[in-house]
């Protein structure tokens, strides 16, 4: 979608015939909600998801380890979104048509090679006749079974974690908040239970002594046996649309990219679906890559550029891999002794404020790039706080603009903009226009005008540490600062810009 908003003709083919019917992955997290807003498309989602402000932590005996909260946040989608995946494919489809892009479904991807400075394809249609055609570049998000992947010749590298696990897609008869996801950690195993919309509660159980073969018999009795005996409670399931056993992988491909060939979601990484960021993870592989390759085909930016995919996102994945890996096992664990020592140091990082540092890794919002090569900073020393380079770019609210007769915020402003974004903090400094971004001066009083934005509380001079000092920022298409500088030299900035873009 960022590459038809930008003018770049694209094709996307699915093998499958018809649209999946299944709920799969069904969170969308705040980074994510806020990349929609950037697209202009949020209010799409938020008029059909259902808003789950946080999550409470059960151990054995109903003890509750920890109930963190995502309600302050800085974002403003405090929250995460529950929405089965086929009504976020449904709602991105639509949108792409909008823009004169129509999946084309049952064509398959047969075979690809890289042809000097293009990559030519085999396409089998539906009807098995084949479309040879040529493209600048090809990006494979085509799941973990991804016939791109198996072109490139690489392999999801990683480790199975040996638990049986089901998740299940029903309705419940009890009184619980949507508002709030529910957890268990027992001596039994896990439950996680979290709104979706029509109605739906996404349940995902494991247990140790079901085989798999058991497992892919499990009825909707059997996952309200499994949840009845770990909350000790009648807890009636009614009405399933889907209920699938699943392996907890954590693995991921060597590379993301190859040249002109690119990875992105399940293609180049898998895993556990405790806190619910695949899904999100693949969206943001798929706009990090996006901008980048808009501005090298406009000829804005230098080719080099679109190495930083690699080096951002495969980096991004470890971590997460990581991180949900870690978290996977101490959800898994077995021996009594080990889940009460588990449970104990969950309840004390609650009250020694755990709860206050999660709901900023869950919702996403910490994702970002300081050591990536295409970020930088000047004068840093003048800017002793604030975000830096390779960091998310915060919001700020009670900004007076031209043509609002409310007060906005800067991503508002940003919305339906595919540009880079240069906010500057200081008076008489003058920065050359260009196609590629546009300027933003921020002043602590006046009239606001065209580029030119009132902070009428502070807000902004605040959250980027520009209260007694000048400062510029060149903020991304996907949120990251790509650079700032303390003294918001106009030099400083077209330095930087030399190396990788053409302006």
């Amino acid at each position: 979608m960022a590459l038809s908003r930008a003018g770049i003709p694209i094709r996307i083919v699915d093998r499958l015939p018809a649209p999946i019917n299944q709920s799969r992955a069904a969170i969308i997290h705040a980074r994510t909600l806020e990349d929609f807003q950037r697209l202009g498309i949020v209010d799409d989602f938020l008029a059909t998801g259902v808003k789950v402000h946080g999550v409470v932590l059960y151990g054995s005996d109903n003890q509750i380890l920890v109930r963190p909260s995502l309600d302050h946040i800085p974002s403003p989608y405090p929250y995460m979104l529950g929405l089965e995946q086929f009504k976020t494919e449904e709602i991105l489809t639509a949108r792409l048509e909008e823009a004169g892009v129509k999946v084309e479904r049952g064509v398959e991807l047969a075979e690809f090679k890289e042809n000097g400075g293009q990559v030519s394809t085999v396409l089998r249609l539906s009807d098995g006749t084949e479309d040879r055609c040529e493209f600048d570049y090809l990006l494979g998000s085509d799941g973990s079974h991804s016939a791109v992947r198996a072109g490139l010749g690489l392999h999801l590298e990683g480790t199975t974690i040996n638990q049986t696990w089901i998740t299940a897609d029903v309705k419940i008869r009890w009184d619980r908040d949507p508002g709030e996801a529910v957890a268990c950690m027992s001596e039994e195993g896990m439950v996680f239970i979290a709104a979706m919309n029509d109605g739906r509660w996404r349940v995902i159980v494991s247990h140790k002594q079901m085989t798999p073969e058991e497992a892919e018999k499990a009825t909707v009795a059997d996952v309200e046996k499994i949840m009845s005996e770990r909350f000790g409670m009648s807890m009636p399931l009614y009405d399933p649309v889907w209920i699938s056993p699943f392996a907890l992988n954590t693995r991921m491909a060597p590379t993301m990219q190859v040249s002109r060939v690119f990875l992105a979601g399940d293609a180049a990484h898998v895993h556990s679906p405790i806190g619910g960021q695949g899904m999100n993870t693949g969206i943001q592989d798929s706009l990090n890559l996006a901008w980048k390759l808009a501005l090298v085909l406009k000829g804005l930016a230098k080719p080099e550029l679109l190495d930083s995919y690699n080096s951002e996102r495969h980096a991004n994945a470890k971590k997460l891999l990581e991180k949900i890996g870690a978290a996977t096992k101490m959800a898994s664990l077995r021996h009594p002794v080990a889940i009460e020592v588990r449970n104990h140091i969950i309840h004390l990082a609650g009250h020694l404020g755990i709860q206050n540092v999660m709901p900023g890794v869950v919702s996403m919002l910490n994702v970002g790039y300081p050591d990536s090569p295409v970020v930088s900073e000047s004068h840093t020393s003048w800017l002793s706080r604030g975000p830096r380079a390779g960091e998310r770019a915060p919001n700020a609210a009670g900004l007076a603009a031209a043509g609002c007769s409310e007060p906005t915020n800067l991503f508002e402003l940003w919305s339906k903009d595919d540009r880079h974004q240069v906010l500057v903090f200081g008076d008489d400094i003058q920065i050359p226009a260009s196609p590629l971004y546009k300027i933003t001066r921020i002043t602590k009083s006046g009239t606001p005008s065209d580029g030119v934005v009132v902070d009428t509380e502070g807000h902004a001079h605040e959250v980027y540490a520009a209260e007694k000092t000048r400062a510029l920022y060149l903020v991304r298409p996907d949120g990251i600062i790509a650079f700032r500088d303390g003294d918001a030299s106009p030099a400083a900035l077209a330095g930087y810009l030399a190396k990788w873009y053409v302006v």
